[in-house]
């Protein structure tokens, strides 16, 4: 069976690295030689893009809640984070325009990196205050410009216990879902614009960073409605709504 998803595995990094160079000289065309209205259509052609890879990956998404996804404008989606496969998915549910922030280290990786630093993707250093305010301010640009931005709010999917804040709801303690850091709350209470939080259910089962193993099978998603943020005042209870949420549907999920 190992051996199965060994050569299973190595067929999913081939397509992807197949269809990434495939698309190469078209990416660079749009990025490079039609200006803003080329990194709109890159970014959002990557909807079909994730759908083609996920489907090539023997995966189907089961979705529920609020699918299709149908608020098209500028918004706020924080999503809980637990596999290198949760970029691929929120990809192939999102046909509108968005823009992703990312750690640094991910800008410099070759090839790829290019593509989403001039497409117009948002680079943060976590460690560098300043680089996380030029972070928060590109975001702010983006939603105003009419682009929605997709949020990971856990920073990350292993808990090594470097969420440092005051926090007033005790949210690091289970073990599905990790604290959220406040940054994308206080976006959306400085924009106005409202927060869709998405739960991704077992995208971890499907491709684990423990094996780099890739599963065939179903990947299962659940978007809730779009939260107002104007009716909050408190950047940590937007926090709290959004992830009592996405906790709840992982705990159903799971039990």
């Amino acid at each position: 069976m190992k051996l199965l998803l060994k050569l299973w595995t190595f067929w999913c990094f081939l397509i992807t690295v197949s269809i990434f160079l495939t698309l190469l000289i078209p990416n660079l065309f749009l990025i490079f030689c039609l200006g803003d209205f080329g990194r709109n259509i890159f970014v959002q052609y990557n909807y079909y893009v994730g759908n083609i890879l996920l489907f090539l990956f023997g995966m189907r998404k089961v979705t529920s809640g609020s699918f299709p996804i149908k608020y098209s404008k500028p918004c706020v989606y924080v999503v809980n984070h637990k596999s290198y496969l949760d970029v691929i998915i929120i990809a192939s549910l999102i046909p509108y325009k968005i823009k992703y922030l990312g750690k640094a280290e991910v800008f410099k990786w070759p090839l790829f990196g290019y593509l989403a630093k001039h497409s117009g993707q948002i680079a943060v250093k976590r460690e560098d205050k300043a680089s996380r305010q030029q972070g928060f301010d590109s975001m702010k640009r983006a939603l105003n410009d009419g682009c929605s931005i997709i949020l990971f709010p856990e920073g990350g999917w292993r808990n090594n216990g470097d969420v440092k804040s005051n926090n007033p709801y005790n949210l690091q303690e289970s073990k599905l879902l990790h604290e959220f850091r406040n940054g994308a709350f206080r976006l959306a209470l400085e924009t106005k614009v409202p927060v869709i939080p998405i739960a991704l259910m077992n995208a971890q089962e499907r491709f684990s960073d423990v094996t780099m193993l890739i599963k065939p099978g179903n990947v299962f998603v659940h978007i809730f409605e779009p939260i107002d943020s104007r009716s909050f005042h408190d950047a940590f209870d937007l926090n709290h709504k959004c992830h009592n949420l996405i906790l709840n549907k992982l705990k159903e999920f799971n039990l």
